[in-house]
């Protein structure tokens, strides 16, 4: 009878703890994580999820419902990633590498700026889960800490910290599964139009003071696409006039330093280039960095793919070729490119660089696109 006692008392006492933690839990940073993934989404950024033990299992189910229990038939689905599944690779780089690097190995080889990282630890000092957030960081990704206790070293390095209140590491982990199913339900259920922009408040603790931004981008009305082969889908038939206010609305609209226009023939071969500075100075650009640009640089990274890019911080980002005509002194700023497409054929890029880094978001960048659809050929045709 004792036992029996001591048995109810350790449920209830159990149980009431557990009810705690979820009235304490930081119901708006839920709030930001539901936002950021709906935003991948919508922009086919991937999202890659990542744990040690129990948090490695709920890393698992969080990719499994990410991946099948979202769909929609009027969105688009999930690219998420499990770092804890592929176990002869995980086993391998453990073996070889050393255990602290098997996540950071498989991320390196991946990862693009502005894709999810989400990482889960109950302590947040696990030494694998550290190393990969600090490489995702640098390449310019958000990151995401699913934590517990005091947060540990992960609270500090994360865009996004959503932590258990909680020291006990059984509830932690109940708490983080719980978290995921909401998650998911969410954005099973979400308008498939949501706000043009989401106000998140600041963050109490975390890397960043300021707000996270995240924003939705707007969908553009297009132009009915023709499937009829162009004679010369190029852009440069346009007036050097009509290039000139174009590159100025763009600059006007956005507040960049410097906006850049890269034209190819109807070869498909690199034509040339213009760059404007906002005080309306126009430059042309030497064959040899147009070149380069197209090669390494973000406008390449952008034809290449046929999808337009917002990088945050150009210290930070991979695709970013720090260039021969930029100060000195190259500060981190941040940029926007976007293909210009007419009937299925790239035929340029436009690219803007910022007065500071965090100057552009997802809003910024459909104006981008909306703009640059004026460059198209009257041919009933118009850019992705």
């Amino acid at each position: 009878m004792e036992r029996e006692l001591d048995t109810n008392f350790m449920i209830d006492q159990y149980i009431g703890g557990l009810k705690t933690v979820l009235d304490e839990l930081p119901h708006h940073r839920i709030e930001q994580l539901i936002a950021m993934l709906h935003q991948a989404r919508i922009c086919g950024n991937q999202v890659f999820i990542m744990g040690n033990g129990g948090s490695a299992s709920t890393a698992t189910h969080f990719v499994c419902d990410l991946a099948k229990n979202t769909q929609r038939e009027d969105l688009p689905g999930f690219r998420a990633i499990g770092l804890t599944d592929n176990m002869a690779l995980f086993s391998s780089l453990a073996n070889d590498e050393g255990y602290e690097n098997v996540f950071t190995q498989q991320l390196r080889n991946l990862v693009q700026a502005n894709d999810i990282v989400i990482a889960i630890s109950g302590s947040g000092n696990s030494r694998n889960v550290i190393k990969a957030v600090e490489l995702a960081n640098a390449y310019g990704a958000r990151t995401v800490g699913l934590t517990g206790m005091g947060g540990g070293q992960l609270a500090k390095i994360v865009s996004l910290e959503i932590r258990v209140p909680s020291d006990l590491i059984q509830q932690v982990e109940d708490v983080h599964l719980m978290i995921e199913h909401l998650v998911c339900s969410v954005l099973k259920t979400i308008q498939p139009e949501p706000p043009q922009e989401l106000a998140l408040p600041e963050l109490e603790y975390g890397l960043f003071s300021a707000p996270v931004e995240v924003t939705y981008p707007v969908p553009v009305a297009k132009k009915p696409v023709s499937r009829q082969p162009v004679a010369n889908p190029s852009v440069a038939t346009r007036s050097a006039e009509e290039l000139h206010r174009i590159m100025e609305e763009a600059l006007s609209l956005s507040g960049a330093r410097s906006i850049t226009l890269i034209l190819m023939d109807n070869k498909g071969d690199l034509s040339h280039a213009l760059m404007m500075r906002n005080d309306g100075q126009v430059e042309g650009v030497q064959s040899d960095q147009l070149s380069d640009v197209v090669q390494k640089g973000l406008a390449g990274w952008v034809m290449r793919n046929r999808k337009a890019a917002l990088v945050n911080n150009t210290q930070h980002d991979p695709r970013w070729l720090t260039r021969v005509w930029e100060e000195q002194s190259r500060p981190a700023r941040s940029a926007m490119s976007i293909p210009l497409t007419v009937s299925n054929h790239v035929v340029g890029t436009m690219t803007l660089v910022g007065q500071q880094s965090h100057q552009f978001s997802m809003q910024d960048l459909t104006r981008l696109s909306e703009l640059a659809a004026s460059l198209a050929p009257d041919t009933g045709t118009a850019p992705l």
